[in-house]
């Protein structure tokens, strides 16, 4: 591929200035070329993802037998066979007979608890064999797909209802999930065909996350060499994209969601901290004010992984009956949407505020951001994937409105911290007592709204778009200040408006980080709520 990419940079330099019908005949072999080599990178990146995919799943099932045989049943005296059936020991009864009541009750325990076993061992061996056939059919339907391309490089022809798309007669699904489930029908070569009609393809919600990543790299790099080369379309967005490519280069499991430099005013792109269709957590942050992908991607994702480190390990801890224990977290930045620029010069008044006065530019996010939780769910190998929605400043504002999108599914869990308010609707026309607020709009179920508010955010006190989260009902309100958590680091305090997501003076995430990371792994009992 990476041949194939340089030819093809080397031919869309020469076209800046050579013409004609030798110049077309060769743009049309380099794109031949690219295609056939995108089919086979495609067709590879779908076994990768079968193989990643199944492998998560027979994982867990292998786990939740393991914890049957080696742990529940941890000198019990039982024993089991290879298909499953539970032999219980023989309690033996007194030479002279006596206790026979007793040893027939003890016996009669022990038997309802081996075919207690029993029962869930075997549907565990059932959905391990359905797994590994389900796993062998897909893989060979790739590797048979992909010895085919060594005859037909260009694949076969794609079907009607792809052709139908290609030909601008029908569209592709809007919807996440009805997307999601007519992707997966496709070929590698369908999937080319359509990319090579919508360049931006991989942006769209309800595709697997390999796919996204893989279709938006090969956007990227058409972006790099264009932009590098001078292309009026794209120069003013090289910065975007040499951020956006850095922070793939430093973060080699990360991948691409979401690549756009031509929507809004600003590039947009989200990246993830591994697979989100693999992982049993997943978030997705929302900056704020100034949050841009040439000066915050990277950092964002570095916080991210600060995050998914730490709700890892404490995951890692958890008793070995804890059906959550190893489970893997993915938390994606976000910046899909275009956010206020400019300088803050005096957060704690209203003037200070005018460039974020307005709430425009969260409402003009808020549909793609719900879309996107949508895709998530969409696309995830298991639909009890625990999603959480993080927004920070302007951030939060955009994903409150999100979270009140009618016709999308909502979170399990909402965090926000440093928040000037989450537009939410009153029960009446004028602005009342905070209580009034309609919290119950936002899609996340009660006692899963968590805020936090630090001593020195004046922007959080200064509520533009409502009341603050800390003075509203129906919010756990979290703590900020510096505190020994339950791993024993003493943690910094976040204090000022940036402060939450960031590390502390010791290199350890700030007490506001520990909770957003455990939040984000689904142990909300290891929160610090304020006293």
């Amino acid at each position: 591929m990476a041949k194939v990419d340089a030819m093809e940079a080397s031919v869309d330099k020469a076209m800046n200035s050579w013409k004609g019908d030798a110049a077309a005949a060769a743009s049309e072999r380099a794109m031949a070329h690219k295609l056939h080599s995108n089919h086979l990178a495609t067709t590879i990146v779908g076994i990768a993802d079968h193989y990643n995919s199944y492998g998560v799943t027979l994982g867990d099932t292998r786990t939740a037998l393991l914890r049957i045989l080696d742990v529940e049943m941890t000198g019990s005296g039982m024993t089991v066979d290879d298909d499953g059936t539970v032999h219980a020991p023989t309690v033996p009864s007194g030479a002279d007979g006596s206790n026979s009541a007793t040893t027939a009750l003890t016996q009669q325990m022990l038997d309802g608890q081996a075919s207690g076993y029993e029962s869930r061992i075997k549907a565990l061996l059932t959905q391990f064999g359905d797994g590994e056939t389900a796993a062998a059919t897909a893989i060979s339907t790739d590797l048979q797909t992909l010895s085919g391309y060594e005859s037909k490089p260009d694949g076969e022809p794609v079907r009607s209802e792809v052709q139908s798309i290609l030909d601008g007669k029908s569209s592709l699904p809007t919807d996440p999930k009805k997307l999601h489930e007519f992707w997966e029908t496709l070929t590698p070569a369908e999937k080319d065909a359509l990319y090579a009609k919508d360049q931006y393809i991989g942006n769209r919600d309800g595709l697997p996350s390999v796919d996204r990543d893989h279709y938006n790299r090969e956007k990227l790099d058409d972006e790099l060499t264009r932009a590098q080369n001078g292309d009026p379309a794209v120069k003013d967005k090289l910065a975007d994209l040499q951020a956006i490519q850095k922070t793939l280069k430093d973060n080699p499991d990360a991948m691409l969601m979401l690549m756009d430099t031509q929507t809004g005013k600003m590039a947009h792109a989200a990246i993830s901290t591994g697979n989100p269709d693999t992982a049993a957590n997943v978030s997705v942050s929302s900056p704020g004010l100034n949050g841009n992908v040439h000066d915050s991607l990277g950092s964002m994702v570095t916080e991210g992984y600060n995050v998914k480190t730490l709700a890892e390990n404490r995951l890692d801890k958890l008793d070995p009956t804890d059906p959550k224990k190893g489970q893997k977290v993915v938390q994606i930045a976000w910046i899909g949407s275009d956010l206020p620029q400019g300088e803050i010069t005096d957060p704690g008044s209203w003037g200070g505020l005018s460039h974020v006065a307005g709430d425009g530019l969260a409402k003009e996010g808020a549909p793609k951001l719900a879309s996107f939780y949508d895709g998530v769910r969409a696309s995830h190998d298991d639909s009890t994937v625990h999603l959480t929605a993080i927004g920070h400043s302007y951030g939060s504002v955009m994903t409150g409105l999100a979270l009140q999108e009618s016709g999308h599914q909502g979170v399990d869990d909402l965090v926000v911290f440093g928040s000037p308010g989450l537009d939410l609707p009153y029960k009446h026309s004028y602005w009342p007592a905070s209580g009034d607020a309609q919290v119950s709009r936002l899609e996340v179920p009660d006692g899963h709204r968590y805020e936090m508010t630090g001593g020195d955010d004046l922007v959080a006190k200064t509520p533009r778009y409502g009341p603050n989260p800390q003075a509203l009902p129906g919010f756990t309100h979290l703590e900020t200040a510096a505190h020994t958590t339950l791993d024993g680091v003493n943690r910094d305090g976040a204090s000022q408006h940036a402060d939450y997501p960031r590390t502390g003076g010791n290199g350890q995430l700030r007490t506001s980080g520990w909770n957003t990371a455990m939040v984000v792994a689904g142990l909300p009992d290891q929160v610090v709520k304020k006293p």
